[in-house]
């Protein structure tokens, strides 16, 4: 919403409600998480993809099967 708050937003378009703008507002996460950072005042933390120990496990037999 190019850093408009979504009030102004609403009235801009006409909405009678909130939950309208809402709607249609479509937030990026990125967006989210900056409005987040702002609220608490500094960077929060982001989840890491990690896996597990499956995963690993199956991924070094695949590279066994490839180099043999």
């Amino acid at each position: 919403m190019a850093g408009v708050d979504i009030r102004t937003v609403q009235e801009l378009m006409g909405h009678k409600s909130i939950s309208m703008t809402v709607r249609y507002s479509h937030l990026a996460p990125k967006h989210t998480l900056a409005a987040v950072e702002l609220l608490t005042g500094g960077p929060t933390v982001r989840p890491t993809v990690s896996k597990t120990s499956t995963e690993q496990t199956d991924q070094n037999q695949e590279k066994e099967v490839r180099t043999h």
